[in-house]
């Protein structure tokens, strides 16, 4: 009797670990990682300067924020809830440069991110995604004046709330693998930096980049 209340017993076991396997397995299996790439274009925004001038006097004026064309690169680890519902924690990068040769200008987007999936066939499916988080900024510049020896160095960071809606379309290369073709919009509330030399703050408000990006996601 007591054998046969311990094979019972083992065989209970047994089943309680067969069982948590499989719903451990099933819920990692809903993880993924999604990276992108693709071109950054920012959109020239209004901008407001302080300073001082020894020759002028204080500054104060307005300009507009100009940047050339960038690139645009994120890493995103994802769940995903339902079959068309997903949830992401997103970090990436955008450099810009320009419009001199001396300038360049980083953010740093950290985003959640939802994202609904529309399932078209096995194979295609697009999504639409939007997120908000923070974003930091780091800018470099360099402005030469005749009237002094040395240009000016303009160097600085922020951080600001911003908001990115995201669209695209997929492909399944196979049950773990996908690649897509998206466009991400990116909206940062306002950047403010802090100078040493004739200008001595700067703010830059809703600053828009747009990026078109070649996408890869690896399903577990």
């Amino acid at each position: 009797m007591k054998s046969t209340t311990q094979i019972v017993k083992v065989i209970g076991i047994a089943m309680l670990a067969g069982c948590a396997t499989s719903r451990a397995e099933d819920w990692a299996d809903k993880f993924y990682v999604h990276t992108d790439i693709g071109p950054a274009f920012i959109s020239s925004r209004p901008t407001t300067s302080f300073g001082f001038d020894p020759g002028a006097g204080f500054i104060h004026k307005k300009g507009h924020f100009r940047a050339d064309d960038g690139l645009r690169g994120d890493l995103a680890l994802g769940y995903n809830l339902t079959k068309s519902f997903a949830l992401e924690t997103e970090a990436g990068v955008i450099w810009n440069s320009g419009p001199s040769i001396h300038d360049s200008f980083y953010q740093i987007p950290v985003m959640l991110n939802a994202v609904y999936q529309i399932q078209f066939s096995d194979s295609w499916k697009a999504y639409v995604g939007a997120g908000a988080g923070g974003v930091i900024s780091m800018t470099h510049s360099e402005v030469l004046d005749y009237r002094f020896f040395t240009p000016f160095k303009y160097d600085d960071s922020d951080w600001s709330p911003g908001y990115q809606l995201e669209a695209g379309i997929k492909y399944a290369l196979s049950s773990h693998a996908e690649v897509d073709l998206g466009y991400k919009f990116l909206d940062v509330a306002q950047y403010t930096y802090s100078f040493r030399g004739i200008i001595r703050e700067e703010q830059v408000s809703n600053l828009v980049t747009h990026s078109p990006q070649l996408s890869f996601t690896w399903k577990f």
